[in-house]
C-alpha cells in the first residue's frame, strides 16, 4: 500500500487546524496496540501531577467521547499511544466513579487503514463524542449493558487530491472497554461538499423531546458555519440547520437549568478557545441571546493561556453538566513534562460543574470544580475575620504541596496573593486579577520558529467585580498547573505552571490591612495513591 505522508495532508487544511500535527509516519493497526506496557509506568513521577488526569505514559490532548453511564464516567481523550509526543491520533479512555479517580483503560480507537480508496494514508482518529443508546438503535445491546455509539473524526484525502475529514462510527458493548468500528470505520456523516476542509470534532447528544440524537459540528465554508443533523438509529443523519459564524474547532452544545430551576433551562453553545453563546433551542431552530457583553467583548468561560477543547459529559444523573479541557503546554520551548523526562505530556483540567445564573448583565455561566473533590482533602485550613497581616502568621505554620484554597477579601487596595511562589495580583482600579505566566512566554519565545514575531507577553486578566461588598478567589495549584476561580464561578483562569518543589509558603503581600473574611486552605492527597508501587 502506498503512504502518502500525513504531513502532506495537513498542509492543505485550514488555517485553523491545530497545531498539534499527525506524523508522517503510518503504522498498521497493530503498531498501536500498545496498552500493556503502560501497566510498567506508574504515577511517582516528581513532576506528575497529583489531582488532575494525566495518561500513564505519551501524549493526549482533546476529550473526546464523554458520556456516564452504570455509574461511570467514560473519558475518551486525543492521544498519541506509541511516543511521547505529537503524532497520528488514537482515542485514549478512562473511567470514574467520582470525576476525581481515573483509571485508564485500553485504546478505545486506533488509527486504522485505509477503507476510502485502494491507495492513501491511514485514518488518523481526532476529536469526537459519545452517547448512550437507551432503546437500542444499533441493535447491539449485550444483556442489561446499554451500547454507548461514539462518533469521531477521520483523516481523509478526497479522490481530486483535497484534503478533508468524514465522521465514523464506533460502539461499546462492555461500557467502554472495548470499542467495534461501524461498517469497518466508513463514514457514517460523509464530507460535506459545501464545507470547508476542516469539518470535524462532531458532538452528538440526546434530544429527549423528539426521542433522538442531535450532532452538531463545525463545516465551515463562506458561512463560517456549524451544521446539525438528527437521528433516530445512531446511522442515517439528516441534516436540518445550519448556524452562520460559528465554525469554531470542538464546538460543544448541552442544556443547563437557569438558577438552578430543572423546569427553566437555556442551551449553551461553546468552542475549543472557550467562547459561549446561550441561546433557545427547540429541535429546529437556534436564537442566541448574544455572544458577546455590552461592550462588544466575546463571552468568555476561561481567561487564562491553557484551557482548550473543553467538552460536557453526555446523559449526566440529576441534570449535572459537568465538562473538562485540555491544560495544553504543547509550543516547544514549554512544553514542561518533556523537557524534565517524564513519560507522559499534557494533562486535563479539574472536572467543572457548569450552571447558568442570571446575573446584572444577563444569563451567564458559571463554572467550579465539582464537589467530589473534597474527596481529596487530607487537611482544612480555616480562618476568619482578619487582616492580611494576622493571615500571613497563621499561613506561616502551613507547609502545603496540593492546594485548594479560598480567599474572601475586602476590595479596597491592590495586593498580591504568593502560593508556592506562583503571583497572583489583584487590581483594585480595574477590579481584576492579574497573572503573568512568566516560563512560558520565555521558552516559547526562545524557541519561536513561526511566521512574524513573538507577541504574547503572558499576562491574563480575570474580571474580578465584588459581589456584595466583597471578592471571592480561589486557587488550586497542583505540580504543574494553576486553576483560578472568582466569585464561586463567574469567571476562571487556567495555566500550566510549575511551582517550585521546595516552596510550600502562601503568603499575602503588600497591603498588610487587607480584610480577609475568610480564609480556607485545603491540602489534597493524591488520586493516584492506589496505582502506585505497584510490582512490575
Amino acid at each position: 500500500m502506498k503512504t502518502i505522508p500525513i504531513g502532506a495532508l495537513l498542509a492543505l487544511l485550514l488555517a485553523s487546524v491545530r497545531a498539534d500535527e499527525p506524523s508522517s509516519t503510518a503504522p498498521s493497526e497493530d503498531e498501536w496496540a500498545t496498552f500493556p506496557s503502560y501497566q510498567k509506568v506508574e504515577y511517582d513521577q516528581p513532576l506528575r501531577p497529583q489531582f488532575h488526569f494525566t495518561s500513564r505514559k505519551n501524549w493526549l490532548n482533546d476529550p473526546n467521547g464523554m458520556v456516564y453511564h452504570d455509574g461511570e464516567w467514560i473519558m475518551c481523550f486525543q492521544h498519541v499511544a506509541n511516543k511521547n509526543d505529537t503524532g497520528m491520533k488514537s482515542w485514549g479512555a478512562a473511567a470514574s466513579t467520582d470525576l476525581i479517580h481515573w483509571e485508564q483503560l485500553p485504546h478505545a480507537i486506533n488509527p486504522y487503514p485505509n477503507v476510502m480508496w485502494d491507495e492513501g494514508e491511514p485514518h488518523a482518529i481526532w476529536s469526537g463524542s459519545a452517547v448512550v443508546d437507551i432503546h437500542n438503535a444499533l441493535g447491539k445491546q449485550d444483556g442489561d449493558v446499554k451500547t454507548l455509539f461514539a462518533l469521531y473524526s477521520a483523516t481523509h484525502r478526497e479522490p481530486d487530491n483535497q484534503a478533508a475529514f468524514f465522521q465514523g462510527g464506533a460502539y461499546s458493548t462492555d461500557n467502554g472497554r472495548s470499542w467495534t468500528k461501524i461498517d469497518e470505520g466508513r463514514p457514517v456523516i460523509a464530507h460535506q461538499p459545501d464545507g470547508g476542509g476542516g469539518q470535524r470534532d462532531p458532538r452528538a447528544f440526546y434530544f429527549p423531546p423528539e426521542d433522538c440524537f442531535i450532532t452538531i459540528m463545525m463545516i465551515g465554508g463562506e458561512d463560517r458555519a456549524v451544521r446539525l443533523w438528527k437521528s433516530k438509529d445512531l446511522l442515517n443523519w439528516e441534516p436540518f440547520l445550519d448556524i452562520p459564524n460559528k465554525a469554531a474547532e470542538c464546538i460543544d452544545m448541552y442544556s443547563v437549568a437557569i438558577d438552578g430551576d430543572s423546569e427553566n433551562r437555556k442551551w449553551v453553545i461553546a468552542d475549543a478557545a472557550t467562547r459561549y453563546e446561550v441561546g433557545e433551542f427547540d429541535g429546529e431552530n437556534w436564537t442566541g441571546l448574544g455572544d458577546s457583553d455590552a461592550d462588544g467583548v466575546r463571552l468568555k468561560f476561561d481567561y487564562g493561556d491553557a484551557y482548550y477543547a473543553a467538552q460536557a459529559f453526555n446523559q449526566a444523573p440529576e441534570g449535572r453538566v459537568v465538562h473538562v479541557g485540555w491544560l495544553r503546554s504543547k509550543q516547544p520551548g514549554y512544553r514542561p513534562f518533556l523537557e524534565a523526562g517524564m513519560p507522559f505530556t499534557q494533562q486535563m483540567s479539574i472536572p467543572a460543574e457548569i450552571t447558568l445564573r442570571s446575573t446584572p448583565d444577563g444569563i451567564r455561566m458559571f463554572r467550579n470544580p465539582v464537589q467530589e473533590i473534597e474527596s481529596l482533602y487530607s487537611k482544612t485550613n480555616r480562618f476568619e475575620n482578619l487582616t492580611a497581616k494576622a493571615a500571613n502568621a497563621k499561613l506561616s505554620q502551613l507547609d502545603p504541596e496540593l492546594i485548594d484554597m479560598t480567599l474572601d477579601f475586602v476590595p479596597s487596595e491592590n495586593f498580591t496573593l504568593d502560593v508556592r511562589g506562583l503571583k497572583i495580583d489583584y487590581d483594585a482600579t480595574t477590579q481584576e486579577f492579574v497573572f503573568t505566566n512568566k516560563a512560558r512566554v520565555e521558552g516559547e519565545k526562545a524557541a519561536w520558529n513561526k511566521r512574524g514575531p513573538y507577541r504574547d507577553d503572558g499576562v491574563r486578566r480575570i474580571p474580578a467585580p465584588a459581589v456584595d461588598g466583597t471578592v471571592q478567589l480561589r486557587a488550586l495549584v497542583d505540580r504543574a498547573s494553576l486553576e483560578l476561580f472568582i466569585n464561586t464561578g463567574q469567571a476562571a483562569a487556567s495555566f500550566v505552571v510549575v511551582p517550585d518543589p521546595e516552596n510550600r509558603s502562601i503568603t499575602i503581600k503588600n497591603n498588610d490591612s487587607l480584610q480577609i473574611k475568610s480564609l480556607v486552605v485545603n491540602e489534597l492527597k493524591s488520586i493516584w495513591n492506589k496505582y502506585n508501587n505497584k510490582p512490575k
